[in-house]
């Protein structure tokens, strides 16, 4: 049984300079194939996981009762208090809400993210536990199946889907993954990328100073950024701690119209693939 508090980094192994076209100071990332990254103190607490992982947990397994993460598509929703997601390999994933307020899966084609307790699914337990009413004809195909019991979710576009279709996110609690890409001229930012996006700008993430070292980052490391999808304007700006002068927010304001920024609340390395499925 794989360890599910040891996360599994993805390194991009490139010897040229991209340039970043994000802030008009004509800044670069170099890429490099190191990948020390982020610390053990700056992720969270439950292990970061693949739902293929989650979805070959057996009854004793140590990892029973842990919190954990997972990034997937929903497949089907149960009822209010319940839905199904679906691992890389095809196999469904059961999760129940227990966070007392509802939670509306969104479209199929929009990952999310949940965190919760790994268990084993019992509904009779769950029922005295939470005060659920399961109905035990839509339940009964996943006794002693691996179950998490939700404590929170967030939406989880790919960066590119961020970029593209940021209407359907702004405001909201997001948690992205990508290619981490450093900004020399921006201390309290970085950009986050995906493989195969053809793109200049990539999302810029702001508010990273107490989340990370940023001298532990390493450029191409892939990681989730957890956080609030924020409309920018030049007062956003000016707050950030870019230093920078009113030529320069002008410059990037051009660049990022009706573009999201994310307003990061927690950075850490990523454990599924850049890609998750749907």
């Amino acid at each position: 049984m794989k360890n599910f508090q040891e996360n599994e980094h993805s390194c991009s192994t490139r010897k040229n300079k991209a340039w970043m076209g994000a802030i008009a100071l004509a800044v670069t990332a170099s890429l490099i194939s190191s990948c020390t990254g982020l610390t053990q103190n700056d992720r969270p607490g439950q292990g970061t996981v693949t739902s293929d992982d989650v979805t070959q947990v057996e009854e004793g397994d140590q990892v029973i009762g842990e919190l954990v993460t997972i990034r997937s598509g929903v497949s089907e929703t149960l009822d209010a208090n319940g839905f199904v997601m679906e691992s890389n390999n095809g196999d469904s994933i059961l999760i129940i809400n227990s966070t007392g307020t509802p939670f509306m899966p969104p479209a199929q084609d929009i990952p999310i993210q949940v965190t919760g307790q790994l268990e084993m699914f019992n509904a009779t337990e769950l029922t005295q536990q939470y005060g659920m009413n399961l109905e035990s004809a839509l339940y009964e195909e996943y006794e002693q199946e691996p179950v998490i019991i939700a404590q929170n979710f967030a939406l989880a576009p790919r960066p590119q889907d961020l970029w593209n279709a940021p209407d359907e996110y702004f405001d909201e609690i997001i948690a992205v993954e990508g290619d981490l890409r450093p900004l020399e001229e921006a201390d309290n930012a970085f950009a986050l990328f995906e493989d195969g996006w053809v793109s200049d700008t990539g999302v810029l993430v702001v508010g990273v100073n107490e989340l990370v070292d940023k001298a532990s980052l390493e450029a191409g490391e892939n990681i989730v950024v957890t956080g609030q999808a924020r409309r920018i304007d030049e007062s956003f700006l000016q707050e950030a701690g870019f230093d920078w002068n009113d030529e320069q927010i002008q410059e990037f304001l051009s660049r990022y119209e009706n573009r999201p920024v994310i307003e990061a609340e927690q950075v850490y390395p990523s454990a599924v693939p850049p890609h998750p499925s749907v």
